[in-house]
């Protein structure tokens, strides 16, 4: 599996994965510990396989040289309905929209490989704090975040394609083409 991301500053970096702690600490969520090297992102794509990664690499690096930061703003809690997952949501603002957009439209060579809940029209931006939680677990995980959260104004610096690697009992991701947004 290979995903499109966005990385944020170290202030925010450092902010998620202090809730990521806690709510590991409290034996809420292990979701930053259950797949090694996670960073907290947005996923702007989500690709099950790339019929030619090299070339996609090369695309990639190519078509974000020039891309710029952007701001977002955090300041609210969601949840996907029957999923046990709750994230952060940044402000769908319309540069990070275009962004989004811009990414599927230029790439679409391999929207057949894309996972379609990422597509423009149906994306729901999200980084996630916790996942796969049941009834208990997830309400726990809502009131300790409302409680210790204030609102984050993250900017964006890196866009990465990274990969998913399953290896016997592990998963890991590996960053494949990185960029430092101008």
């Amino acid at each position: 599996m290979y995903g499109v991301v966005l990385s944020f500053d170290a202030y925010t970096e450092k902010a998620i994965r202090k809730l990521w702690k806690e709510l590991s600490d409290r034996g809420i969520s292990h979701y930053a510990q259950e797949i090694e090297n996670r960073k907290p992102h947005l996923t702007i794509a989500d690709y099950s396989e790339l019929n030619n990664e090299a070339e996609y690499c090369e695309q990639f690096v190519r078509y974000y040289e020039s891309a710029s930061k952007m701001s977002l703003g955090f300041g609210a809690l969601g949840t996907f309905i029957d999923s046990g997952a709750l994230f952060l949501s940044p402000n769908p603002t319309k540069k990070l929209l275009d962004f989004h957009f811009d990414h599927h439209r230029h790439f679409h060579a391999y929207s057949s490989f894309s996972n379609p809940v990422y597509h423009p029209g149906q994306w729901i931006p999200h980084c996630m704090i916790a996942n796969r939680l049941d009834d208990v677990k997830l309400s726990e995980a809502l009131r300790f975040a409302t409680k210790s959260l204030t609102a984050i104004e993250a900017e964006v610096q890196e866009v990465s394609l990274i990969k998913i690697i399953h290896d016997e009992n592990k998963k890991t991701i590996r960053t494949l083409a990185s960029q430092s947004l101008a």
